[in-house]
């Protein structure tokens, strides 16, 4: 395969990299105080995302586009995070790289999800609203179904303090967002 021709993965991840960054900037800008055609524009910006976006949608939901979970190494994989709409982005993206995924967007369900799946992997926000990410991570370590799992951290956060912290509560690895595709991916294919 050629360098202008990128696997459909790494396609799929590179336009939806894309996508959700535009309409972060779009929102960002929304968010502040701005003159009528600013926001026009940027409205327009975050309707053309949106259209990529259920493209790719409807071009992973095509027959044979994703892989199942048992052919090629899939994992089980937990996404927690209290921001909805980055919870099931996450998941889709997984899902279209052949991962099994199950969402909660609380501590509290992600304990529950956590001891009725087993995941292999735990994708876990540190700043939840009900309840520490460190301390779920710290709960899942003291269960011993759960001693396998490999719980990687995702924050908004890269300070040393704060590896610090995910290193001290269990947690194998540590990713600042927006969580990049392709180091993820290195992640995952990683054993253990």
């Amino acid at each position: 395969m050629s360098a202008q021709d990128p696997a459909p993965e790494a396609r799929f991840a590179h336009e939806l990299r894309e996508a959700l960054g535009a309409m972060q900037m779009a929102l960002e800008v929304l968010r502040r105080p701005s003159d009528e055609p600013t926001r026009a524009r940027m409205l327009e910006l975050i309707e053309r995302q949106l259209t990529i976006l259920a493209k790719l949608a409807d071009e992973s939901a095509a027959p044979g586009a994703r892989k199942p979970a048992s052919a090629g190494g899939g994992k089980r994989i937990l996404v927690v995070d209290d921001n909805v709409d980055s919870a099931e982005v996450l998941g889709a993206l997984l899902e279209h790289m052949g991962h099994e995924v199950f969402v909660a967007y609380t501590g509290a369900r992600a304990l529950e999800v956590a001891h009725e799946r087993r995941p292999d992997v735990v994708l876990l926000d540190l700043a939840l609203p009900d309840v520490s990410g460190f301390d779920v991570a710290r709960s899942m370590r003291k269960d011993p179904g759960l001693a396998a799992a490999r719980i990687v951290g995702l924050t908004g956060f890269g300070s040393d303090e704060h590896r610090k912290r995910a290193k001290e509560a269990g947690l194998d690895d540590y990713l600042v967002k927006p969580v990049d595709a392709d180091r993820l991916g290195k992640l995952l294919a990683e054993p253990g």
